[in-house]
C-alpha cells in the first residue's frame, strides 16, 4: 500500500468546495444584501460589480465549511431558519427565529468570546438590522466556539429610536455604494 500526501488535489478540492460556496453565497445572490451595508463599502462595490473576484485559498475551506456546518446544526431546532425580509430592497436574511418573532444571528468562530465587549461590531450591526426589519427590540447572538465547542447567547435590547437608526444606516450605506456604481 502505497499511501502519500497530494497537497495539489487539496488545492483542487479546496477550489471546487470554495467555488461552490462563493458562487452560492456571492456570486448567484442577485441584488442588495444587509452585509454589503455593513461590510466594508469596497468589499461590497466588488461583489456587486465583479470587477475584482475573491481570493480564497485552501486554508480558508475548512473554516468556512465548519462555519456552514455550525450554522445547519444551531438553526435547525428553531422556528425558523434564514427567514428573508425586504428593508427598502435590501434582503435581510434572518439565521433563526426563536418564539416567532425573536431574530438569532448565529456565529462561529474560534475567538474567546466571553464578555459583550468581545463581540465584533458587525455582527451587533447584523442584528440590529435584522430587529429593526422585524420591528422587535430584542434579539440574540448565538456563538459557537469551533475550539472550544463553547455555546455561548448574548441578548440584545435597544430602543425603537436605535432599531430605526441602523435601518436607515443599512439603507443610506447601500445608496452611496450604489452612486459609486
Amino acid at each position: 500500500m502505497l499511501i502519500k500526501h497530494n497537497s495539489q488535489i487539496a488545492d483542487e478540492f479546496s477550489k471546487i468546495m470554495l467555488t461552490a460556496f462563493y458562487d452560492n453565497s456571492v456570486t448567484h445572490r442577485e441584488g442588495w444584501h444587509r452585509s454589503d451595508a455593513i461590510s466594508c463599502p469596497i468589499k461590497a462595490y466588488w461583489r456587486l460589480t465583479g470587477e475584482v473576484p475573491i481570493d480564497l485559498g485552501p486554508e480558508d475551506c475548512g473554516i468556512l465549511l465548519l462555519g456552514e456546518l455550525c450554522h445547519i446544526a444551531l438553526h435547525k431546532f428553531f422556528d425558523a431558519q434564514e427567514k428573508h425580509y425586504d428593508l427598502g430592497g435590501i434582503a435581510i436574511t434572518v439565521d433563526a427565529i426563536f418564539k416567532g418573532v425573536f431574530p438569532i444571528e448565529t456565529k462561529s468562530t474560534r475567538k474567546a468570546i466571553y464578555r459583550k465587549e468581545d463581540l465584533p461590531n458587525d455582527w451587533l450591526e447584523q442584528l440590529a438590522i435584522a430587529m429593526a426589519v422585524i420591528n422587535v427590540n430584542t434579539g440574540y447572538i448565538m456563538v459557537m466556539n469551533i475550539i472550544t465547542f463553547a455555546l455561548n447567547v448574548w441578548e440584545i435590547t435597544m430602543s425603537t429610536d436605535e432599531l430605526m437608526m441602523f435601518g436607515n444606516s443599512c439603507q443610506f450605506q447601500a445608496f452611496s455604494i450604489g452612486e459609486a456604481i
